[in-house]
């Protein structure tokens, strides 16, 4: 039996290092998703509800191309990388023939994106907008190709200079894309030539940083690219299922509606649960992509996992009652009136996050026993569940279909995850503290929305949580004091 003394000093530990590092890729974190967040209100008023409409499926091929052209191959580096490599020469053999994978995959993006940019626009839109459509393919190149040096920050635990090269990329497509749209008045063509040219600077400042660390130099390993692809490519399938599920929605609701209006107040609302993901999910998967790996090598690397998933339910679910209860306020004063129903798609986006966040912690055991195909699958019955139910919901219920069709998806997934993964690699979740913490911040949220319509009352919803928490024992009182410690230091 172990002794009492080191378990607590090793959780101790761990917990900080996550923390802080989940703090500084917050920052990164939040930048990145500033561009969502803060361009959705001026692409409001300066594109219209076309616009939006327009901006919001780019965005949604954009991703859909990142997927296909990044292999999933930050997870088959962080596995080379962290865990089958002994020596420094091993790790950056590693690396360089991750960087030539990687330069294939983003050209082939590149030609992808060119090529479907004629069919896409055709069908969507009648032949318009592909000029908009076409400029995507620099962002897939760009972008894709940055994915190495990111992931070699974070393997390393550089995560100061992960911020700095995602703030830039960040920031610089802000100011441009702002200046292009209201100042230039390049319409919606403004958005990716913005994004392109902020793409292009990131990767080569990411570049520089593998240059700077003697590994810019990209390596042919044929055995090893062989090993790697095949612990990675199944991942790519369930890659494209996370896409269907957190964007799809929006063409198949512009297909099934054919109001740029509806997909224009819906994107706004779900950009609203953004904001979670930027604050707490996004840092936090950053940090937990390289951390469980290591936590997987203690022999209480499972207890561990069980009180990870518990605290990050406690803040995450927090941020997701405050964003859904306080999300009617901020639109109010950020748009106008006709987009006032957005405020009630703000608690399924951001709860969905929330979901998306425990299905990372749930299926990392079925990472570190190589069952990568069982992610494939179960993210894939997820993303199928979801399209069938927005082909059955949104005739109905229009994009409140597509909403609920959201949240049900991703709960569906962490709950397969964690089912699945419990066979492989058993785990102590606290399974009674986790369902009552996320169903309080629920209620509470729908409280707040549905109660009197006054700012006072959905501030009394979202200053009763942690309260509540508390006083039915819900989150121990002595883990909540261990974990407030934690983030002050």
């Amino acid at each position: 039996m172990a002794e009492p003394g080191p378990a607590p000093s090793r959780d101790h530990g761990l917990g900080r290092r996550l923390a802080a590092d989940t703090v500084v890729y917050g920052l990164g974190g939040v930048a990145n998703q500033a561009v969502a967040v803060l361009l959705v209100p001026i692409y409001a008023r300066q594109l219209g509800d076309t616009g939006v409409g327009v901006a919001g499926v780019l965005n949604s091929t954009i991703a859909l191309a990142l997927m296909l052209a990044g292999l999933a191959l930050p997870q088959a580096l962080f596995r080379w990388y962290l865990r089958e490599s002994d020596t420094a020469a091993q790790r950056a053999h590693v690396l360089r023939t991750t960087l030539a994978i990687r330069l294939v995959g983003s050209l082939l993006g590149f030609a992808v994106v060119l090529m479907a940019a004629v069919p896409l626009t055709t069908v969507l839109y009648e032949g318009a907008y592909l000029a908009v459509f076409a400029l995507a393919a620099p962002i897939v190149l760009f972008d894709s190709f940055n994915t190495v040096p990111l992931s070699f920050l974070r393997a390393e635990r550089r995560s100061r200079d992960y911020v700095i090269v995602s703030l830039t990329r960040a920031v610089l497509g802000t100011v441009l894309i702002v200046t292009l749209v209201t100042v230039l008045h390049f319409g919606v063509a403004g958005v990716p030539i913005g994004a392109g040219i902020a793409a292009a600077v990131s990767a080569i400042i990411g570049f520089a940083v593998l240059v700077r660390s003697g590994l810019g130099r990209p390596r042919i390993d044929l055995p090893l690219s062989r090993e790697m692809l095949s612990f990675t490519l199944p991942l790519v399938p369930a890659s494209i299922a996370g896409w269907a599920l957190n964007l799809l929605d929006r063409p198949v609701l512009q297909l099934m509606t054919g109001s740029a209006a509806t997909v224009g107040v819906y994107t706004l609302g779900y950009t609203g649960g953004l904001i979670a993901n930027a604050l707490v999910v996004q840092p936090f998967v950053l940090a937990w992509g390289a951390a469980h790996w290591e936590i997987s090598r203690s022999r209480d690397g499972p207890q561990t996992f069980a009180r990870v998933l518990t605290w990050f339910l406690a803040f995450a679910s927090g941020v997701a009652l405050l964003l859904s209860a306080l999300g009617t306020d901020a639109l109010r004063i950020l748009v106008g009136p006709e987009f006032e129903q957005s405020r009630f798609i703000v608690p399924f986006s951001a709860f969905a996050y929330v979901l998306y966040g425990v299905y990372m912690i749930g299926a990392s055991g079925l990472s570190i026993v190589g069952r990568t195909g069982i992610v494939a699958a179960t993210m894939g019955v997820s993303a199928l569940a979801g399209l069938v139910m927005n082909l059955a919901l949104i005739p109905v219920l229009g994009m409140f279909g597509a909403a609920i069709s959201t949240t049900i998806s991703y709960g569906i997934l962490a709950l397969a995850s964690g089912v699945i993964g419990q066979r492989h690699y058993p785990v102590p979740w606290q399974l009674g503290r986790g369902t009552a913490i996320i169903a309080l911040a629920a209620a509470l949220s729908a409280a707040a929305l549905l109660g009197p319509d006054h700012p006072l009352w959905r501030v009394g919803c979202v200053a009763a949580y942690a309260p509540i928490l508390v006083g039915l024992r819900i989150v121990d009182p002595s883990q909540l004091r261990g974990l407030v410690g934690l983030i002050r230091r």
